[in-house]
């Protein structure tokens, strides 16, 4: 078991819940995957040509320095591969038609859980995403992921609101 982490919508953080005066406990599985989308991964110097097409622009410069956050753990500076996921980056996306946003919400999950495969916890990963049917501001995503020695993948849904959007 590991610590559990509770999803606050409200406020967009995790919480760990207490439980009998103590911290509750959960699927390890699910914890990293809490872990690995809901902490803010650094951003790159340059967004790629799929973040451009959403609009999601570089950092500032020092005309918009207010805008330069590259966010993430200070600790990434001494790893190989950062933590977290870049869905903070969404915010300043463009739903521009119909897929853009959500191919770029996809490759974003498989990016923050590929460690999964390269430390061996899974085999595959699935990540279906699609906007709301009841908020057009709104896009969700299912992940699967296949552990190596079970019989079925574990399941995971989330989703993901643009103000403004």
């Amino acid at each position: 078991m590991d610590i559990a982490i509770v999803w606050n919508v409200a406020e967009a953080r995790g919480e760990w819940p207490i439980v009998s005066g103590d911290l509750g406990l959960d699927n390890p599985l699910r914890s990293a995957v809490m872990v690995s989308l809901f902490s803010d991964r650094v951003a790159p110097e340059e967004p790629s040509l799929q973040d451009s097409a959403v609009g999601i622009q570089p950092p500032g410069n020092a005309a918009t320095s207010g805008k330069n956050d590259r966010r993430g753990w200070w600790g990434d500076a001494y790893n190989d591969f950062p933590i977290g996921s870049r869905l903070w980056q969404l915010r300043r996306a463009i739903k521009v038609g119909e897929k853009a946003v959500l191919i770029e919400l996809e490759a974003i999950v498989r990016e923050a859980l590929n460690w999964l495969i390269s430390d061996g916890i899974a085999a595959r990963i699935d990540v279906t995403t699609a906007w709301s049917v009841t908020s057009a501001s709104t896009a969700e995503f299912a992940i699967s992921i296949y552990e190596p020695s079970a019989a079925q993948p574990q399941a995971f849904l989330f989703s993901w609101a643009w103000e403004g959007l």
